[in-house]
């Protein structure tokens, strides 16, 4: 069963999300700050990071520059409702997996997930 890390400061989003990812049949583990995700990363295999870019330790975009040059090659996925299309382009040099906006569908959501794993449904 795929492990995945939801990474969002907004208590109400980690739970939606990690009631999508559970109802799925995946596990879920959701933390509120980047600074508790690489802490939970270095201990455990994750194969997917639902991840928002706004948070107030470490942003999105950081905690994924980190990620990438400690060389974890976890899918990452970016949920937020602020990319707009420059931003996109630099996230995907930095090796995001996939943008679902904010508010969200759950069917994008799963869909996103699951090309980023390579699952077929």
């Amino acid at each position: 069963m795929p492990h995945i890390l939801i990474v969002d400061d907004d208590q109400s989003i980690r739970q939606l999300l990690s009631e999508i990812v559970s109802i799925y049949g995946y596990r879920a583990t959701a933390v509120e700050s980047a600074k508790e995700a690489i802490s939970l990363m270095t201990k455990q295999k994750m194969d997917l990071v639902l991840l928002d870019l706004q948070m107030p330790d470490i942003s999105g975009d950081q905690f994924l520059s980190f990620i990438r040059k400690r060389g974890f090659k976890t899918p990452v996925v970016v949920v937020s409702a602020h990319v707009d299309p420059d931003m996109a382009r630099q996230l995907g040099k930095i090796g995001i997996s996939g943008i679902v906006s904010k508010p969200f569908e759950v069917e994008r959501v799963i869909d996103v997930m699951n090309d980023a794993m390579g699952i077929q449904v």
